[in-house]
C-alpha cells in the first residue's frame, strides 16, 4: 500500500479534464452570465495548464495584483489598460505568460462585451473576472505545491 496522497483531478498520470471546444464562449458564459461552475471548472484546467508551462506564481501575481488595484477602486479605463500589460507579460514570460495573456484578455473583452454604459453591470462583470482570475491563481497553487510534493 501506498503512503502517497491521491491524485488531484487531472494530475499527472489521472486524465486531464478535457479543453471545452469553444474557450473564449465558456469565459464570456463566466462574465456575463456569472456561471460559477464553469469558473471552477475553467479554472482549475487553466490554471494546471499554467503549472504545466512552467509559469512561476509571481508572475501570475504581479498581474494579479493590478487586478486587485482595480478592484479597490474600479476605473473602466485602467481595466482597459490591463491588455497591453499582459501582453508585455505574454511575451516576457513565455508559453505560460502567453497563455495567461489569451485567457485574461478574454475575460476583459467580455467585461466590455455590448459596451455596457450601465457602471453596476461593468462592476459585476469585473468582480466574476476577478474571481476567475483568483480561481485561476489558487489552483495554480495547488497544483504546483502537489507538483512539488511529488517530486520529493
Amino acid at each position: 500500500m501506498s503512503n502517497r496522497s491521491p491524485s488531484p483531478p487531472g494530475a499527472r498520470g489521472s486524465p486531464a479534464p478535457a479543453a471545452p471546444a469553444n474557450e473564449k464562449e465558456r469565459i464570456r458564459r463566466i462574465i456575463l452570465e456569472g456561471d460559477y461552475q464553469t469558473l471552477v471548472e475553467e479554472a482549475e484546467r487553466i490554471g494546471q495548464e499554467l503549472v504545466k508551462q512552467e509559469l512561476s506564481p509571481s508572475q501570475i501575481r504581479n498581474v494579479f495584483g493590478e487586478v486587485r488595484r482595480l478592484q479597490m477602486r474600479f476605473d473602466a479605463n485602467r481595466l482597459r489598460m490591463l491588455k497591453p500589460k499582459l501582453a508585455y507579460m505574454g511575451a516576457r514570460a513565455g508559453k505560460g505568460g502567453k497563455r495567461l495573456q489569451d485567457v485574461l484578455s478574454a475575460a476583459v473583452e467580455a467585461v466590455f462585451s455590448g459596451n455596457p454604459s450601465d457602471r453596476k453591470m461593468l462592476e459585476d462583470r469585473f468582480q466574476r473576472m476577478v474571481d476567475f482570475f483568483e480561481a485561476i491563481l489558487a489552483y495554480h497553487t495547488y497544483h504546483k505545491a502537489y507538483e512539488e510534493k511529488n517530486k520529493r
